[in-house]
Order: structure tokens, then C-alpha cells, then sequence
């Protein structure tokens, strides 16, 4: 094994995007307008996308965990689909 207790810190950024496509306009409508009935599709989308940054060495296997300084998870509403 490689001893790494000396090794400086370094600037890591990462940036993941998922498309959403659905097959109706009305689905953005609901979207838009919180009318979906099990609640805010966006503010969900947001909520996983934080447990996801900071659940992420539970869950890939051998997954080292590194310190994380910032999240941010942001959407872009499009006309048949939603920019995650």
C-alpha cells in the first residue's frame, strides 16, 4: 500500500447533468406549477442530488470519501424536458 499521509490537498470538481424527457406538455405544466400529486418534483430532485454527493462512498464500492466544500443542484425547465 502507498503511504499518502503527506500529500497536499488538491481542487477536485466534479459536474453531473441528467436530461428528464417526458411525452406530454403537461408533465412540465405540473411541474411548473407543483401540481404533481407526491409533491415538488424539483426540490426533490434537489434533495437527492445532495444525498447523493454526500452518501456517495456508502454507496459506490470502494469509494474513497473525500471532504466536500460545496454542493449545488440546479434545473433548467425546457418544453418536453427538464436539465438536472
Amino acid at each position: 500500500m502507498i503511504n499518502i499521509t503527506h500529500k497536499s490537498p488538491t481542487l477536485r470538481k466534479a459536474i453531473a447533468q441528467a436530461i428528464v424527457k417526458v411525452s406530454k406538455p403537461e408533465t412540465i405544466l405540473a411541474v411548473k406549477n407543483h401540481g404533481v400529486p407526491k409533491g415538488d418534483v424539483l426540490e426533490m430532485a434537489k434533495t437527492a442530488g445532495l444525498f447523493a454527493a454526500k452518501r456517495t462512498a456508502d454507496m459506490i464500492p470502494d469509494c474513497h470519501p473525500l471532504p466536500i466544500e460545496f454542493t449545488a443542484v440546479s434545473y433548467e425547465l425546457g418544453e418536453m424536458e427538464i436539465k438536472v
